[in-house]
C-alpha cells in the first residue's frame, strides 16, 4: 500500500512537470515571459498594473457581418422584401391571376413591412427605420400603377387605401411613442397623393385623404401624442385645397381631364379645413391651455383664409351670413379666452393671440353677415364695448381693439371722404348720420379711455386714432360752417377758401395743444403735431397754388404762429 502511493505520487509530480514545460512552450510562442511558479504567485498577490490601452484594431477589405448590429443583414433582408415585391408585380403582369387579388395581398405584404418596422424598434432602431422605409417603397409605387398604369383601383380606393396606411402607423407607434417611423409613413402618403393628383387629374378624393392625414395627425397631437411632422400634411391640405378651388372655379370653366367637383364638395373641403385646425388649437389651447406654436398660428391663419375665400367662391356668396354668424361666434370664444381663460402670464402668447383673432373675426363677421347699413353702427358699438372693458381690466389689446374697430368703421362710413372734401375739395354740405356716429364714438370712446391713468406714457397712443377723429371730424364741421356763412356776405375765390381752411387748421392744432397741455394728455399733443403736418402740406399744394400774395402772408402768419405757440404748449404739458 505505502509503495502505491509513492507510485502515484510520481506520476502526478511528472504530469506536473509535463504540464509547467507545455505552459513554458505555449508562452513562448505568444511572446510572454517565462516565469517561474514562485514568480507566478508574487505576481496573483500584488494588484494589477495599469496597462496602456491599445489602438483599435483596422480592418482590411469587407466588414464583418456583426459592425453595427447587424446593418448588412437588416439591408438584405429590406432587399428581399423588395423582391418580393417585384414578384408580386410579375405574377400580377403575367395575367394567370386577375391582378385585384394580387393587389390586396401586395397592400398587406406592404403593412406587414410597417408593422414589424414598429415591432423591432425596441429591439434595433436602424432595422425598424430600414423596414418602415422598405413598406413606403413596396405601397407608394404600387398604388402608383395600380392607379395610374394598370388601372385596376380607382383614385378614391387608393386615396384610402393611403389613409388607412397612416392612420394604421400612427395607431402602431402611438404606444412607443415613435417619430421617425410616423414621418416615413406620412411623408409617402403625402408624396403619392400629389403624384396621383398630378397623374389623374381627380382631385376631390386625394385632397379628402390629405385632409384626412392632417386630421389624424392634429387628432395624435391633441391626446399627448406629439408629433413632429403635423407641418408636412398641413402644407399638403392647404395646396390640395387650393388647387382644387382654382380648378374648379376657373373663370374658363374645368379644364379637360379633371373631373369636375360640385360646389357642396368644395365647400366641405373648404369647412373641412377650417374644422381641423380650428378644433386643434382650439383643444390644445382653450380645453388644455398648451402654449400655442408658431406653427398653429400660422396654419390658423392659412385655413382660415383659404375657407372662407374657398366656400364664398365655390357658392358665389351665398353662404356669406352662415360664416359671418360662424365667425361671430368664434370672435366671441376668443374673447372669452381673452378676458377668463389666458388670464395667467404663463398664458401670454395665447391671450395675444387670441386677442389678434377675436377682432379679426368680429371684423370679418361684420362684413359677410350684416347689411352696409348696419355696419357702422356694430362696429361703433364694437368700439365702445372694447373701451368699456378696457376702463375695467387695463389689457392692452382692448385698448387696441377699440382704435381698430373706429378705424374700420370710419374707413366705411362717409366721414373720410366729408373730411377730405373740407379740406381739400368741394366743400361739402351737411354731414351724414354715419359720420355722426362714427365722431360721436370716438368722442365717448376717448372719454372712457382716457380717464384710465396709465403707468406707461407709450400707452397713450391706444387713444390717437378716437382723438384724431374727433379732432379732424369738429374741424371739418368747422370749415363746413365757415365757408357756409361767408358766401352769404361774399364770394369765396379759391385763395378765400384756403385761407378758411389754414386758418381751421391752425385752430384745430392749438386747441388740441391747450387741451393737452392743461389735462395732461400727451396724445392730444401728438394730433396736434399731425394737424401741423397735414398744414404743411396744404400750404404746399393748395395755398403756393391757388393762393395770391394777401392770401400767402394770412396763411403764413397763422402757420407761424402755430410753430412758435404750439412747443411752449407741449412742453408745460410735458413738464406738468
Amino acid at each position: 500500500m505505502p509503495q502505491a502511493v509513492e507510485n502515484i505520487a510520481t506520476d502526478l509530480q511528472e504530469l506536473t512537470a509535463r504540464l509547467l514545460d507545455l505552459e513554458r512552450r505555449v508562452g513562448a510562442l505568444e511572446g510572454h515571459l517565462q516565469q517561474s511558479p514562485s514568480e507566478l504567485h508574487a505576481a496573483a498577490a500584488s494588484p494589477p498594473a495599469l496597462q496602456r490601452p491599445k489602438p483599435p484594431a483596422t480592418w482590411r477589405g469587407f466588414p464583418p457581418v456583426e459592425v453595427q448590429g447587424g446593418v448588412v443583414p437588416t439591408v438584405g433582408k429590406a432587399v428581399l422584401g423588395i423582391a418580393g415585391a417585384y414578384l408580386l408585380r410579375a405574377v400580377a403582369e403575367s395575367g394567370t391571376v386577375p391582378k385585384l387579388p394580387v393587389l390586396l395581398v401586395a397592400i398587406v405584404y406592404a403593412v406587414c413591412w410597417m408593422v414589424w418596422a414598429v415591432r423591432s424598434h425596441d429591439s434595433n432602431h436602424f432595422a425598424s427605420i430600414t423596414y418602415g422605409i422598405t413598406s413606403a417603397l413596396i405601397l407608394s409605387p404600387l398604388l402608383w400603377e395600380s392607379t395610374v398604369r394598370f388601372q385596376v383601383i380607382s383614385p378614391a380606393f387608393a386615396a384610402a387605401v393611403l389613409v388607412a396606411f397612416t392612420v394604421l402607423t400612427v395607431v402602431l407607434a402611438w404606444q412607443r411613442n415613435l417619430q421617425v417611423i410616423p414621418w416615413i409613413a406620412t411623408l409617402a402618403t403625402v408624396i403619392t397623393a400629389l403624384a396621383l393628383i398630378i397623374a389623374t387629374r381627380d382631385l376631390a378624393p386625394l385632397t379628402a385623404a390629405l385632409l384626412a392625414v392632417a386630421l389624424a395627425t392634429e387628432i395624435a397631437a391633441c391626446v399627448g401624442h406629439r408629433l413632429s411632422l403635423r407641418a408636412v400634411p398641413a402644407m399638403a391640405a392647404d395646396f390640395a385645397v387650393w388647387l382644387t378651388l382654382y380648378v374648379m372655379t376657373s373663370s374658363q370653366g374645368v379644364p379637360e381631364g379633371y373631373r369636375p367637383v360640385g360646389s357642396f364638395t368644395l365647400t366641405l373641403l373648404c369647412l373641412a379645413l377650417l374644422a381641423i385646425y380650428g378644433g386643434s388649437v382650439g383643444i390644445r389651447t382653450f380645453a388644455l391651455r398648451h402654449r400655442i406654436s408658431v406653427l398653429e398660428v400660422g396654419q390658423g391663419v392659412v385655413a382660415f383664409l383659404l375657407a372662407t375665400w374657398g366656400t364664398l367662391r365655390a357658392t358665389q356668396g351665398a353662404a356669406a351670413p352662415a360664416l359671418g354668424v360662424l365667425f361671430l361666434l368664434l370672435a366671441a370664444i376668443n374673447y372669452w379666452g381673452v378676458l377668463f381663460r389666458f388670464t395667467d402670464e404663463s398664458q401670454a402668447r395665447n391671450r395675444r393671440v387670441s386677442a389678434s383673432w377675436a377682432a379679426a373675426l368680429l371684423l370679418a363677421g361684420n362684413f359677410l353677415l350684416l347689411p352696409a347699413n348696419f355696419q357702422v353702427p356694430f362696429l361703433c358699438l364694437a368700439a365702445l364695448a372694447a373701451a368699456f372693458l378696457y376702463s375695467r381690466t387695463c389689457k392692452f389689446s382692448l385698448g387696441l381693439h377699440t382704435s381698430f374697430y373706429l378705424a374700420a368703421g370710419a374707413a366705411v362710413s362717409s366721414l373720410p371722404v366729408y373730411v377730405a372734401a373740407a379740406f381739400a375739395g368741394t366743400v361739402p354740405a351737411a354731414p351724414s348720420w354715419g359720420l355722426w356716429s362714427v365722431a360721436v364714438c370716438a368722442a365717448l370712446c376717448y372719454i372712457i379711455g382716457a380717464r384710465v391713468s396709465e403707468e406707461h406714457r407709450s400707452r397713450r397712443l391706444l387713444w390717437v386714432v378716437p382723438a384724431a377723429l374727433v379732432g379732424f371730424t369738429a374741424a371739418a364741421l368747422l370749415v363746413v360752417a365757415t365757408v357756409s356763412l361767408a358766401a352769404a356776405h361774399m364770394e369765396l375765390s379759391a385763395s378765400r377758401l384756403s385761407v378758411i381752411r389754414t386758418i381751421v387748421n391752425c385752430a384745430l392744432a392749438l386747441a388740441l395743444g391747450c387741451a393737452g397741455s392743461r389735462w395732461k394728455c400727451v396724445e392730444l399733443g401728438w394730433v396736434a403735431y399731425a394737424a401741423v403736418a397735414f398744414g404743411t402740406l396744404k400750404l404746399l399744394f393748395e395755398d403756393l397754388r391757388f393762393g395770391n400774395a394777401a392770401s400767402l402772408v394770412v396763411s403764413l402768419i397763422f402757420y407761424g404762429m402755430v410753430l412758435i405757440l404750439l412747443p411752449r404748449l407741449t412742453r408745460l404739458s410735458t413738464h406738468s
